[in-house]
């Protein structure tokens, strides 16, 4: 055992981790939790960078002043640290190098949920120990499952695939202010690869393939949450290429051959395992929001390329403005009016906000594209602000009271 140990924390013999590429954006969010006593649960699918992201965590740690022999990193997944308790590891670190009870410890723990009662664990450690606990998981059903044990003791941390200017700095891309085409052309790209940082690194089918298998066995078949997984790629297969427009569970169940009961299962599944996740209808009515059809996005583009081929940048981009909305912790939804609709609107009735995607060369406002965007103008006058999201169309219009601009893409995901 304790040579897995020295094997997984190469700082306590002075030689350095391998932290990858930074991801500033979520390593600045725990460097900021280190000042508080609350569990950091860092969540997110499967090869997303979590293991990445903690190890840069313990460096950082490392170059403000923590001893490296302080600081313990397990892969709880690791063929001979499965079945272990947690409260073991501690023990065992503490006799390695005869720590004192009192003296402060800082413990990562990767996929977490492959530890015995880690949930009664970690409440343990949190109200006896003193220790600083950064724990990652792959499904979100770890936090349903706690029963309340974590309640206010834990701080969660999502990890998406990678952003689009995590994409430009994975690729090293740097384009200067006169090279917009550029941007365009990396925008495609990255509709077309995703997020999923290894496969930005080195694209490769056979490895998002694999990956997607993974997630499906390890996340869901073995944890016991699906029976059949043939019928998750079926839905996925469905889901990918309905992208951007309505469904209803009665619909998918009619086309899988299942119950509605099953499709509602197994779609909740799916977002457990952080690979889909469902928009629903921007409205003051609960019954509507409820009842009413939703639009069900896979939470990378690159899967979608996987599923159902390249192209069809149009829903790709959609997907991206969602994920980007999911990043941002903005809560919106779909506008629809018969056959129009507006992809994104947040913000109250009484001031709401319209994002629009038209991933095209061109921006004519007075075109049948933009009927459902008129339409919602019509009907929510205090709208101030419609965003059209294209290629590589930019422009302005006065539509009433409202200010419509095209912006690209690229543009609009990097704010500039």
């Amino acid at each position: 055992m304790e040579d897995v140990y020295y094997a997984m924390n190469p700082w306590w013999e002075g030689r350095p981790a391998e932290t990858g590429i930074p991801r500033p954006e979520y390593l600045s969010q725990l460097r900021a939790a280190l000042s508080r006593k609350q569990i950091e649960l860092v969540m997110g699918g499967r090869r997303v960078g979590k293991t990445t992201l903690v190890k840069q965590f313990v460096l950082r740690c490392l170059e403000d002043g923590v001893s490296p022999r302080d600081v313990l990193y397990l892969a709880l997944d690791h063929p001979r640290l499965v079945g272990k308790r947690i409260s073991e590891h501690l023990r065992l670190f503490r006799t390695l190098f005869k720590h004192e009870r009192t003296r402060k410890l800082w413990l990562i723990f990767d996929e977490v949920q492959e530890s015995p009662d880690w949930e009664s664990e970690l409440k343990a450690l949190y109200d006896l120990e003193n220790v600083k606990l950064v724990c990652t998981g792959s499904t979100a059903a770890l936090v349903a499952s706690q029963g309340g044990k974590l309640t206010g003791r834990q701080a969660l941390l999502t990890v998406y695939p990678l952003s689009f200017e995590e994409f430009l700095r994975f690729r090293g891309y740097e384009f200067g202010r006169a090279e917009d085409y550029r941007f365009v052309a990396a925008a495609d790209e990255y509709l077309e690869t995703g997020g999923y940082p290894e496969q930005v690194l080195q694209p490769s089918e056979a490895y998002l393939a694999q990956l997607l298998q993974d997630i499906v066995a390890r996340d869901l078949v073995r944890l016991g949450r699906i029976r059949r997984p043939e019928l998750v790629q079926d839905l996925l297969r469905l889901l990918a290429a309905g992208a951007g427009t309505r469904t209803s569970h009665n619909r998918l169940s009619r086309s899988l051959g299942v119950t509605v009961d099953t499709v509602k299962d197994y779609l909740s599944y799916l977002a457990e395992a952080y690979l889909v996740r469902a928009l629903e209808k921007w409205t003051t009515s609960y019954t509507q929001r409820v009842y009413a059809p939703r639009k069900v996005y896979l939470l990378d583009t690159g899967f979608k390329t996987l599923l159902t081929g390249k192209g069809d940048l149009g829903a790709k981009a959609e997907t991206v403005v969602f994920g980007d909305f999911m990043r941002r912790g903005i809560d919106c939804g779909y506008y629809a009016e018969s056959k129009r609709e507006v992809d994104f609107v947040f913000g109250g009735h009484d001031s709401p906000t319209a994002v629009e995607v038209k991933y095209q060369d061109t921006f004519d406002w007075e075109g049948r594209r933009f009927e459902g965007v008129r339409l919602f103008l019509k009907r929510f006058p205090a709208c101030r602000e419609v965003t059209v999201v294209t290629r590589d169309a930019v422009g302005e219009v006065e539509a009433g009271r409202a200010k419509v601009t095209a912006v690209p893409l690229w543009r609009y995901l990097l704010r500039r």
